[in-house]
């Protein structure tokens, strides 16, 4: 089957249309939030402590998030969560837009968000083994992550002309909407009927996946190269790449185009999943991240906003043939009732380091120079490559499916 048609399903293209809603807004705030801060006088490093408020809870609700997708219904959860995220960011367009909001008010209504967030995203990476053959999964992945990334491709700029025009509580009020038209899809989607399994408690659900998690090392040395990478790259990238682009590049604008660039690179990175289909996936997904280096060293050197969006587009096709390989093996190699909880405990662990290089970013900033910390992480992205490598798992691991069973009755 074809990878549009699938589109013709209507539980898939709800759950496509849910997907897509959420990530445009998710691209929305990343502009909002940041030049936001900004605008109420936020230090690097009170920009940092922003942006950790709203990944934090990320990273504590995700393993409890992962089980909840793997026990309840998973359209359920992502619908609770994206009327609390309508909520949350709706609340922040009105405190922003009155002129009565300050930072804490930022963090706080970002945590709530998060927290929401990371009940979500375990429960979407599930709900495709509930509404797709087992045969579409890469080509379901692909075009989800397609269209989000082209949803980002527009997002940023968007926001960065609601920021400079009318403010940053034009774009949350957008991304209020975008959750709203989420929650629609999700409430009209008709989930087939699934096999009724036995449900465990949940202490013994949380064993269970940590157990499976552990036993997959592929797993764990992709996870543990993420975090590294989240941590030491993509934060300082994200805390002082804003502040950079405020001081001299111009602005949100060019932070947008930038993101923009970013956003091409990972629609032709989706494009390309849409048919490559290595016969080791890993082994692509986790040497791709070197493509991040040249952005990084970019950035620190000062380098004009066109070359930098030239290198962003090769990061930008990294991260979307990282998440699709690395997905789609997830949802291959892992007993479809696990698939959530194996997310969730990966996500975790990914996102871990993040919260501390968003802490850590503004004062090292500060005390080393931006451009050192750009530096140390374009290092980092390059080195991470062959130590995932070193993993035999990663190397080994086909790309079709091999028969797993779950682990679930037998502790």
């Amino acid at each position: 089957m074809p990878v549009i048609p699938l589109l013709r399903d209507p539980a898939f293209r709800r759950y496509f249309v849910a997907r897509t809603s959420s990530h445009l807004g998710d691209g929305l705030i990343a502009i909002a939030l940041l030049f936001g801060a900004l605008r109420l006088g936020a230090s690097p490093t009170e920009v940092g402590l922003v942006l950790l408020a709203g990944r934090l809870p990320v990273v504590v609700f995700t393993i409890a998030g992962g089980v909840v997708g793997d026990l309840v219904s998973r359209r359920a959860v992502m619908l609770a969560a994206d009327v609390v995220r309508c909520a949350s960011q709706g609340l922040t367009a009105a405190l922003l837009i009155t002129g009565t909001a300050a930072l804490w008010h930022l963090a706080a209504l970002q945590a709530v968000a998060g927290a929401a967030t990371a009940f979500f995203t375990p429960a979407a990476a599930g709900l495709v083994a509930d509404v797709v053959p087992a045969t579409q999964r890469r080509q379901a992945n692909a075009l989800v992550n397609a269209a989000q990334n082209a949803a980002t491709l527009v997002a940023p700029v968007v926001s960065a002309t609601l920021v400079a025009t009318i403010g940053a509580g034009a774009s949350f009020a957008v991304d209020a909407a975008t959750f709203a038209v989420s929650a629609v899809a999700l409430a009209t989607l008709k989930v087939p009927i699934q096999p009724v399994s036995p449900r465990p408690a949940l202490l013994d659900a949380v064993r269970h996946g940590w157990r499976d998690f552990r036993a997959r090392p592929w797993l764990q040395a992709t996870t543990v190269q993420v975090a590294v990478i989240n941590g030491v790259c993509i934060s300082p990238f994200l805390v002082l790449g804003p502040i950079i682009a405020d001081q001299r590049l111009g602005g949100p604008l060019a932070w947008a185009l930038i993101g923009n660039g970013y956003a091409v690179g990972a629609l032709l990175g989706s494009t390309v999943a849409l048919r490559w289909r290595p016969r080791h996936p890993l082994r692509v997904a986790v040497a791709i991240p070197v493509a991040l280096a040249p952005l990084l060293v970019l950035l620190a050197a000062g380098a004009p906003v066109a070359v930098l969006v030239a290198a962003a587009v090769p990061a930008g096709v990294q991260s979307a043939l990282h998440a699709v390989l690395t997905d789609t093996a997830r949802q291959v190699h892992i007993p479809a009732d696990l698939v959530a909880r194996a997310t969730g405990f990966s996500t975790v662990v990914g996102l871990a380091a993040a919260p501390l290089g968003m802490a850590l970013a503004g004062p090292a900033a500060e005390r080393v120079g931006a451009g050192h910390v750009l530096l140390a992480g374009a290092l980092v992205a390059v080195l991470s490559a062959p130590a995932a490598l070193a993993v035999r798992s990663v190397r080994r691991l086909p790309a079709g499916a091999e028969p797993v069973v779950t682990t679930l009755d037998n502790p």
